[in-house]
């Protein structure tokens, strides 16, 4: 895990320029409602949630003023279900709408695949756990138009706001929750890939004819792939040129290690470096969420029963290793045993788990651990190389490193010495 330095508060002007986007965004939101689906509503009754990095996030209340006989005011879209608003003798309903900030060089193609990946689990899912319905959505090709989502607004609180405050007995029931889930997201059907190629893995989007199909990986590394081998590639690609056109990592040149770059071309070029990694990894094509956290489940606090899973922007057709990589962090994490230089926290789930034999009582985090371990069965055919290779490539170019604000709000010279320090351990840990 990388540690953020955080520099001193922003300044007035700063919180000033927030102020205005959020005024601004609650009146694009105001707009949208009203192009996309004939809604008026008052500014007031348009609310930021807190949360999320890549998208605002506003709830909307809608009250008996909405008049439900008003027709959306463009057709029915793929992935989308006709928006119903409540009488006026029903209590009054909300929305939760979604723009992309592009300003952090988000993929409009994100809003589609959400879309899309939505309408792919939501059949497999419905009798484990809620996914919103879409009433409407836009990529914001046209001149100031902004990609946004409008969709249901599920009951619940997001369970990582809670998760720290529960013990082992509050925990259980909700990893078995968990479990279900993520079972049911490796039995969603892989669609067919359009055209009829055989490029099974990559993002999702909508064929002419409306058909969910795979499409551009949702991180722009290309795709849709024939295998997973081509999209490791195709990452691998992707983060040198970042990489070298980062105005921070500069290519790995001239830092406090010289030789960095050499030892990473080298352990590319080689037939026994990063190559000889590529026949092991896992092969078979699984939806994969993407960001599967629980920050992205909605949870009963008094039940302690999950009632939405949120936020399938990263979706895609990959590996089920590569769900484990970008989520579980908060059901996974091992305390009492730190991984080697160079490794990672998961791979502790391939080469054992020391501290059930041990004489002291487990803390609470490897209780939680060790209870999804012996609940759900992590498949063991090609984790150890998948792990690996993710964890690799992302230490090539980290992705906050190619994002203006979050350079801006974090002291650079740090965290390039601490990005620097993880790759040489990874490249030493590679024998390299």
């Amino acid at each position: 895990m990388v540690i953020c330095t955080k520099r001193p508060p922003s300044s007035p002007q700063a919180d000033m320029d927030s102020q205005t986007r959020s005024e601004q965004n609650r009146v694009n939101v105001q707009q949208i409602l009203k192009s996309s689906l004939n809604i008026d509503v008052d500014l007031v009754d348009i609310e930021p949630i807190p949360r999320g990095y890549n998208n605002y996030l506003f709830t909307v209340q809608l009250g008996s003023t909405v008049d439900s006989s008003v027709e959306p005011a463009i057709s029915k879209q793929a992935g989308t279900v006709t928006f119903k608003p409540t009488s006026v003798n029903e209590a009054p309903r909300r929305l939760v709408v979604r723009l992309l900030k592009t300003e952090l060089g988000g993929l409009p193609e994100r809003v589609q695949n959400e879309v899309a990946a939505l309408a792919l689990v939501r059949e497999p899912l419905r009798s484990v756990v809620r996914v919103p319905d879409v009433y409407a959505w836009s990529e914001g090709r046209g001149i100031n138009e902004i990609p946004f989502i409008v969709m249901e607004h599920l009951p619940g609180i997001p369970l990582d706001t809670i998760w720290s405050q529960l013990d082992l007995p509050s925990r259980l029931p909700i990893i078995c929750q968990i479990s279900d889930i993520l079972t049911s997201l490796q039995s969603v059907r892989i669609p067919v890939p359009y055209l009829s190629s055989n490029h099974a893995f990559g993002g999702l989007a909508f064929s002419p004819s409306g058909e969910i199909t795979t499409a551009m990986h949702p991180e722009g590394i290309g795709g849709p792939f024939t295998s997973a081998e081509a999209q490791w590639l195709s990452m691998l690609s992707v983060r040198i040129r970042d990489a070298d056109a980062n105005p921070v990592i500069k290519g790995w040149k001239g830092l406090e290690q010289p030789d960095l770059r050499s030892r990473l071309d080298s352990f590319l070029q080689s037939d026994e470096g990063f190559m000889a990694i590529m026949p092991n990894v896992a092969t078979e094509p699984t939806f994969v969420h993407g960001d599967f956290k629980g920050q992205n489940m909605l949870i009963c606090p008094e039940t302690y029963h999950i009632t939405g899973l949120l936020d399938f922007e990263f979706s895609r057709i990959g590996t089920f290793p590569e769900e484990l990589m970008d989520g579980l962090n908060e059901f996974r994490n091992h305390s009492c045993v730190q991984p080697a230089p160079g490794a990672d926290l998961y791979l502790l789930e391939c080469n054992g788990w020391p501290c059930q034999e041990s004489d002291n009582p487990a803390g609470l985090g490897c209780q939680t651990a060790k209870a999804w371990k012996n609940l759900f069965r992590v498949p063991t055919h090609g984790y150890e190389a998948t792990a690996k290779t993710y964890s690799f490539l992302d230490k090539i170019c980290p992705w906050y490193f190619c994002q203006e604000p979050w350079r801006n709000a974090h002291d650079m010279v740090v965290e390039r010495r601490i990005a620097e320090t993880a790759l040489n351990d990874a490249l030493t840990a590679w024998g390299i």
